[in-house]
């Protein structure tokens, strides 16, 4: 499921004419109200010039807006603008049409208890994802590493 729903993604973000990587971005934003770029980052993979340079691009697009942070000035808080949203919302459309239709042959009872199994797994699947360790950072006394000439 969730490999067609990256091939969907993928599919849409042709159609759009935006790396999937911004579509990525533009739907975390949609489902979770606002991030700042080091959230954004953590959850697309990103480093924070990466994150720096796709929130420049949104921006520069009218998709996105920064915002001061409401408790840490030192820090902002990415949102979408509401063409950012119209947009994002008529992009998803297509992706929630087959899971409406879906649950649409179920009874209510079975597609309740459908939500809440969703619903269980993608907070178990958040937890997992917060809880992975990034990669161990190599510290060496040399700063570069000598090349192998052949």
């Amino acid at each position: 499921m969730e490999l067609a729903g990256t091939y969907q993604r993928a599919a849409r973000a042709r159609q759009v004419g935006i790396p999937q990587t911004e579509l990525a971005a533009l739907e975390h934003l949609l489902a979770l109200g606002g991030l700042t770029p080091g959230e954004l980052g953590h959850r697309l993979g990103l480093t924070s010039g990466g994150v720096t340079a796709l929130a420049g691009r949104l921006r520069d697009a009218g998709l996105v807006h920064s915002d001061s942070h409401p408790t840490d000035r030192r820090m902002r808080v990415l949102t979408l603008t509401s063409a950012g949203e119209a947009m994002v919302v008529d992009r998803l459309a297509p992706v929630l049409a087959p899971v409406d239709r879906a649950l649409s042959w179920l009874s209510d009872d079975d597609a309740h208890g459908i939500e809440r199994l969703l619903d269980a797994i993608v907070v178990l699947k958040e937890r997992a994802a917060e809880d992975t360790p990034g990669p161990e950072l190599e510290h060496s006394a040399r700063r570069y590493k000598p090349a192998v000439l052949m």
